[in-house]
């Protein structure tokens, strides 16, 4: 699962967000664009936090709202098949930019800091509108998980998916088919740095 993340964001990942999406600078206001840096900071559920999606930067709550709980993290091998995904990974998937994600191993919860050898990373995410408290329309993300594989298999079972940067705007395309979106699902990471958070420094490779 993945349920913290650290992100710190300056102008310059911003502007390459933009150029990811192959989006014209000038359609952003430079408030706007200000508004969406920060310092280095950790997100947890319920936080609001950039994402890139076809429409464009935006700025959403993470977790799709469930009664009183939050639906945080939608598994790719059901995703196509659950009503609360199946829409969303169709229509209106998103790439959440990460510096590193946390993950906690085993019954004693031992921190671990998961990186990949750039500064950000991109995890594949699915975005929807849900109605706030005032009854007004809300967007809301959910970040992908998968089995987890080499390394990280001895720390949870699920990892977050992390979109090879080759398959950043295949993933977005509204258009791109389930086939092409299944085999994106279906890739894991290559490389993975895991740093022990909490005690003596310890590196591992995926």
């Amino acid at each position: 699962m993945c349920g913290r993340y650290q992100l710190e964001i300056d102008m310059d990942d911003i502007l390459n967000f933009i150029d990811i999406l192959g989006e014209v600078r000038e359609k952003y206001h430079e408030d706007e664009l200000k508004e969406m840096v920060h310092e280095k900071r950790d997100f947890t559920p319920g936080s609001k936090t950039v994402i890139l999606t076809p429409e464009g930067l935006k700025k959403p709550l993470w977790g799709f709202p469930l009664d009183k709980k939050l639906v945080f993290n939608a598994r790719s091998e059901s995703i196509f098949e659950k009503r609360m995904f199946s829409e969303a990974v169709r229509k209106r998937r998103c790439l959440v930019p990460a510096n590193l994600f946390y993950e906690w191993q085993g019954t004693q919860k031992i921190k671990h800091e998961v990186k990949t050898g750039y500064k950000i990373m991109y995890l594949g995410g699915i975005y929807s509108s849900y109605p706030n408290e005032k009854g007004e329309p809300e967007d809301r993300f959910s970040i992908v998980t998968q089995a987890s594989e080499g390394s990280m298999l001895e720390i949870h079972p699920r990892t977050p998916l992390i979109i090879d940067r080759n398959n950043l705007r295949r993933y977005l395309n509204p258009g791109a088919s389930e086939d092409e979106i299944k085999q994106i699902l279906s890739k894991t990471p290559a490389h993975l740095l895991i740093n022990r958070a909490d005690g003596p420094s310890q590196l591992s490779f995926l």
